[in-house]
Parts: structure tokens; sequence; C-alpha cells
């Protein structure tokens, strides 16, 4: 029954739940109970507001915005609601007004910096560096190419085991790869903004560079050995080893780490990906197209590139 009611849950929820879980168990922890029961009382949920937002005095390192605190309190909801528990909506009330006023101070906090882009000549490096250096690697290298131009989130070409079959309507697999003359696909299946059951679509086009994300899709192909294989992946002593989004973070990590650009992240390859198709004067329609945005919010991803960074670019490619 546990698992019909999770079944309701995209992936990506849960793993934003599970964050959140984790927080107030920190929480719990930091106030030495360590073993406790469902329904948490209303200290627990006001306790909890003081402890994780920020208020007049209270600004320590470690806390959290109100936007993400607020997504917090409706996870605590929804875990009582997978434990059939009763939550106390009656601290609500109470509730909104810490959070108005942890709101204040958020304003008074300076904006982080936004997710920084991949330009090109991160991705060459990139490429360089994974370049000949096992199967892994190789799948990563393709994974970061087509992450790029096909401004992907890396969970959606990434899976949660590295080891068993994909499921067909959760994972991508080669059966997902469609050529058509000016253009390949890429199926993909429970999206992040997907409505359920909607397969959303990844285009690419072929480009003459070794960083040509046609080509590493066809590489991809040609190291599984069957249509329902995991599209990226790679075969292992024991078998098939799909990649997963945590393997293929810390791979890419070490790689940035050793490139000196620590501060890019799996989410860059989306940024830089929108960032360069802006920057040569893509239709903003087209852009949005490509990167499955149905609204504005297409522009937290667009970063300015400076005239030198376009022709770097663009000289890296040979265009």
């Amino acid at each position: 029954m546990d698992l019909t009611v999770q079944e309701g849950w995209k992936r990506s929820t849960i793993l934003g739940y599970n964050a959140a879980v984790k927080k107030f168990k920190v929480f719990k922890t930091s106030r030495d109970v360590h073993v406790y029961d469902l329904p948490i009382t209303a200290l627990d949920v006001y306790s909890f507001v003081a402890w994780a937002g920020r208020g007049t005095g209270n600004n320590r390192a470690g806390k959290i915005n109100t936007t993400t605190l607020t997504h917090y309190l409706h996870t605590l909801k929804a875990w009582h609601t997978f434990h059939d528990a009763e939550y106390l909506y009656r601290t609500e009330k109470r509730v909104k007004l810490m959070l108005k006023g942890s709101r204040r101070q958020d304003a008074l906090i300076p904006a982080r910096p936004g997710k920084s882009p991949v330009l090109i000549s991160d991705l060459a490096e990139l490429f360089r560096t994974l370049s000949g250096r096992g199967p892994e690697a190789e799948a990563v290298k393709d994974l970061a190419v087509v992450a790029f131009w096909g401004m992907a989130r890396m969970a959606e070409l990434t899976y949660t085991s590295s080891s068993g079959r994909i499921n067909l309507k959760k994972g991508t697999t080669t059966q997902d790869v469609l050529n058509f003359q000016n253009m390949t696909t890429i199926n993909v299946h429970e999206a992040k903004t997907a409505k359920p059951g909607e397969v959303q679509v990844i285009k690419l086009r072929s480009i003459n560079s070794p960083l040509c994300p046609v080509r590493a899709i066809e590489q991809r192909r040609q190291a599984t050995t069957s249509d329902t294989d995991s599209l990226f992946g790679y075969e292992g002593p024991k078998g098939r080893i799909n990649l997963s989004k945590r393997h293929a973070n810390q791979v890419l990590a070490a790689a940035w780490h050793d490139l000196g650009r620590p501060h890019l992240t799996c989410h860059s390859f989306r940024v830089g990906g929108a960032t360069l198709q802006h920057a040569v004067g893509i239709n903003i329609n087209e852009i949005k197209s490509l990167g499955r945005w149905t609204t504005d919010c297409y522009k937290r991803y667009v970063k300015p590139l400076s005239r030198e960074e376009v022709i770097t670019s663009l000289s890296i490619l040979e265009l």
C-alpha cells in the first residue's frame, strides 16, 4: 500500500521530500531527540520554523530562505499523509506570521548569484579530461555534451539505480532515440515539468565538431546491446551499469575541480546551453521550445556573454 501511495508522486518530488525530512531530522537531533513518532506536535512545528528560518538577530549559517522553508512545511504535511497521521493544521495561522517575519529578514540578505553557465571552452576542456579514461568517463562525457545542447536536467537523462532493467515508462533507453533527416530526438519520461504520462522530447542537431550531441548519442547507442538498455550507461564486469545522477555528479565534480571550475554544477549545462543559444541570436521561442519552457522562466537561465566569449565559443566549435 505504501508503494501505491508513493507512486502518486514524481521522482523529483520524492527527492525534494527526502531533503526536507532530513532537515527536520537534523532539527530534532539538535534538540537531542533521536526517536519520535508522528504526528509531530504544534511545538515541533513552531520550533522547526524558528530553527530553520531567519529572524531578527537569528541569521546564523545554515538558515534557509522562506520559499524553501515553505516547501519543507508542505513536505511535513505530505509525510503525515504518507504515514496516515493527522497533521496539526491549526498551526498554520501562527506559522504564516512566522514566515512573514522570516521573509522580511530574507530581503536583507544579498541575493545569491545564479548558477554559472558551462561555456563551450569549459565543455571542450571537460571533453578532453574525460576522454580515454574508461567506459564510465566516456558515458559521463557524452551525457555532458547532450545535457548542454539539449538544455536537459541531469535527472532526466540519468537513473535512480545503477543496476537492473530500466522501466520503459520512467527511464531513457536506446529505443527512446529517434533519428530524422535534420534532427535527432530523445523521448524523456517523467520530466520535472511533465504532466502524468506526458513524454517530453529533447531535440538535438548535428554540428561539425567533436562536441556534436548527435555523435555523442551515436556513441552511447554503440555501447549498448539491446534497445532496452540504459542510453547513458556502460558494460561492467557484472553486466550493464546505469549512470545514476549521483554518480555522474561525482565524476563531473571531480573533473571540474581538476580543471579549476569547482563552481560549475550539473545544472550549469542547462544554463550554458540556453546562454549560448541566446548569445548567437537564436529566436526566443525556439530557445523555449528546445529547453521545454512554457513560460518566461527561461530568463533565469540566460546569462550575459561578452563578445570575446561568443567569438571564442564559435572558434572552438569551428562554426
